[in-house]
């Protein structure tokens, strides 16, 4: 078994894997587009947002977030004389531009609004700022109690100048201790920053937090600024391109379950056409085989409905059933005419035209169905024009569309459809959106009577908008081949969309997109080992994907491949085993470009080799710039075969290689031992070690990952994650 300690050490190590993981959720499942002021925009700016916990006040906050409120920028320990203004948005957002005087300095955020005979006050700080500006500098009540503390200390520790992995290590660490506070904000706080705060159990908190990290929160100069400051870029990178992820991703699941909650709401409200709709189906269904006259639809004993013959209609071209079912279709009437006489009724082309219509106060439902044969080339089309006005909907809703169905022989009586293909177009329009198809097809080989033959299924364009909450769907190319399987049934041997794209609003009515393009993805046959069975399991994957909202823009491709792919069922069991551990390999490139500071761009390979030699290992390699600066990443990790756990890391190495500054750090850690490393300059010099709190002379912080510089200062790895 290994330690618990390697493993503790191993989790940051893995870090290096899962900031791949991170950046590959952001590029695929919310990101990509346009949106903010592009890679040419320079502006050294501080943004973020503004939240006070539940206690101060709700006719201060909108969701807690502090709107309308006034930001002002000050050059740490300067708390008199600020040197930029702003304000906030709706939704607490600020952003505050800031003279070039500030490059490179401590700046404090303090954010304000009077609210009755109060202030509220709210404020962080942000250490080292680079001329890039920087992002997520968020104020909250943990950040404003670390400000209070740390300018109380100021003079004694000598901290006028911070570091911002000190700053970012108590915020974390108060956070840990204190779980959540709810309190009155602006009841808390002092007249002035740095004096006493007036809660006590926050007070000894924030306290003992800053007295253990004191050393963390200064400041360094030389070689350990460098070194302080490749970490920064570490830490500026999580924070812009994973947190941002992670808000583009919550913001676009808020905007579907907003546009699904407003549209639920709207067929809540129109349930009782549902249920009329749901019985003049019904009713179409219970005709069937029946000859015309005239019926009623009711509800037997033991509650199912049936329908009962009350006369003849003469010619044999028309059909009457009276609703005497309880509710919302309780005396409904449906009357269908055919053009000409059949025996019974059924939908086929010797009838010639249907009309149908059914009605009854506040309601007239009616629609044309047209059916055309062509019998040298077994061609039945069916045209339809739907029109249902109720007085429960806002609007009609109506649909118009037409089906092309090529038969290998036409229907009869005694034989099931054979159908070769089906074309649908059509139109739909209606209170709750609408949506437009055009081309869709279904093709069978050698026709639809064997359980086995759909042969593909392709779609020109799917166009649809949700009215609910503005939220639009535009799908065009899709092509999707059908191979037969082992033991029976079909699957799509190949994936190929050439553009899906979503639009929409998020919860802050900010707009949304997200596209899809040239996306191809290569589906293969797995068979099950034990019964034979097949099923379809992806191999490889290849697209484009652009996202854009008011916040941040993000393009990018992604491309993957897996030589012993399974389907998605069995990953869990696959990963128990080296022989079935999944090998292959995923690329992703791509930018980011924020509202406000620098681009960022990655370029990640993540590769899994269980049967690699010497050893089975998974590795990744990744190239993340920022602005004039970057970082190169390797990762590694030897894998080993646990006979109760599964496949497990048996060793792990990361290397990071910041340019300019040639600063390189390397982190290795096996079982049995704790994870160590170094940061070293390019000529070899070390400027920190790294590695257990208590193994590198920091007994009173444990077993806390620790990064200790030269000048005895210091920051904990977990710091550096958002």
């Amino acid at each position: 078994m290994m330690s618990n300690t390697w493993w503790r050490g191993s989790r940051w190590v893995l870090q290096g894997v899962s900031v791949t993981v991170a950046l590959a959720a952001v590029l695929l499942a919310g990101c990509g587009g346009g949106g903010g002021d592009g890679a040419g925009d320079s502006r050294f700016t501080l943004s973020g947002v503004v939240t006070v916990p539940e206690g101060t006040g709700r006719q201060a906050v909108s969701g807690y977030a502090l709107a309308n409120a006034t930001v002002r920028a000050y050059i740490w320990p300067n708390l008199t004389e600020h040197i930029a203004q702003s304000s906030t948005d709706s939704n607490g957002r600020y952003t505050i531009a800031l003279p070039e005087n500030a490059v490179g300095k401590d700046i404090l955020v303090v954010a304000t609004k009077q609210v009755g005979d109060r202030t509220v006050r709210v404020q962080t700080l942000a250490a080292d700022v680079p001329a890039t500006g920087r992002e997520n500098v968020h104020l909250d009540a943990f950040t404003t109690f670390a400000v209070e503390e740390i300018a109380r200390v100021r003079v004694p520790e000598g901290l006028d100048n911070l570091s911002a992995g000190g700053f970012a290590d108590v915020v974390r660490r108060f956070r840990e201790r204190i779980g959540s506070w709810t309190g009155d904000l602006a009841a808390v706080l002092p007249p002035q920053i740095g004096g006493e705060l007036q809660d006590d159990s926050v007070r000894s908190l924030i306290r003992q937090v800053v007295q253990e990290l004191r050393n963390a929160l200064k400041g360094s100069t030389g070689d350990v600024a460098i070194a302080r400051g490749m970490m920064q870029t570490v830490r500026d990178l999580m924070g812009t391109v994973v947190s941002h992820g992670g808000d583009e991703n919550t913001a676009i699941d808020t905007a579907l379950n907003m546009t699904r909650e407003a549209l639920n709401a709207q067929l809540a409200t129109a349930e009782e056409f549902s249920e009329r709709f749901d019985v003049m189906m019904n009713m179409l269904e219970r005709l069937e085989g029946r000859p015309s006259g005239e019926y009623r639809l009711i509800r037997n004993e033991w509650g199912d409905t049936e329908i009962q013959r009350m006369g003849d209609i003469a010619g044999g071209k028309t059909w009457k059933v009276t609703s005497q079912v309880a509710g919302p279709s309780s005396g409904l009437v449906l009357t269908v005419t055919t053009e000409r006489p059949i025996e019974e009724f059924r939908f086929e082309p010797a009838a010639g035209r249907y009309t149908l219509s059914a009605t009854k106060q506040g309601v007239n439902y009616s629609a044309t169905l047209t059916p055309a044969i062509n019998q040298s080339s077994r061609v039945i089309e069916l045209q339809a024009s739907i029109s249902l006005q109720d007085s429960v909907l806002t609007q009609p809703l109506t649909f118009n569309g037409t089906l092309v169905a090529v038969f290998a022989e036409l229907p009869s009586q005694d034989a099931p459809p054979r159908i070769t293909s089906a074309t649908f177009n059509g139109q739909l329009n209606s209170p709750f959106g609408s949506a437009q198809v055009t081309n869709l097809k279904v093709e069978f080989d050698p026709d639809s009577s064997a359980d086995d033959s759909l042969k593909r299924i392709t779609l020109q364009s799917l166009q649809a908008q949700i009215t609910a909450k503005p939220f639009s769907l535009s799908l065009q190319g899709v092509d999707l081949p059908f191979m037969k399987l082992s033991g029976g049934g079909t699957t799509p041997s190949r994936v190929i969309v050439n553009r899906l794209q979503m639009t929409g609003r998020d919860a802050s009515n900010g707009q949304l997109s997200l596209t899809l393009s040239e996306v191809s993805g290569i589906i293969e046959q797995y068979r099950d080992p034990v019964n034979g069975m097949g099923s379809g399991v992806l191999k490889s994957l290849q697209g484009k994907v652009n996202f854009a909202s008011s916040r941040m823009a993000l393009s990018g491709e992604v491309s993957g491949t897996w030589s012993n792919a399974v389907p998605f069922a069995l990953v869990p069991d696959a990963t128990k085993r080296l022989s079935t551990f999944p090998a292959g390999s995923i690329r992703i490139t791509g930018n980011m470009t924020p509202a406000t500071g620098k681009p960022a761009g990655v370029d990640i390979t993540v590769t899994s080799a269980p049967q690699g030699s010497p050893a089975p290992k998974v590795t990744a390699n990744a190239n993340l710039s920022y602005g004039n600066e970057s970082m190169q990443l390797s990762v590694e990790m030897l894998l080993r075969e646990h006979p109760y756990e599964g496949v497990q890391p048996h060793s792990s190495t990361i290397s990071m290689v910041h340019s300019p500054s040639g600063m390189r750090m390397h982190l290795a850690g096996e079982a049995e031992r704790p994870l160590s490393g170094t940061i070293k300059k390019s000529d070899g010099t070390k400027v920190a070690d790294i590695g257990e709190a208590q193994e590198i002379g920091l007994p009173d912080l444990g077993k806390v990952m620790v990064i200790k510089y030269t000048d005895g200062t210091f920051e904990t790895m977990g710091s550096l994650l958002p």
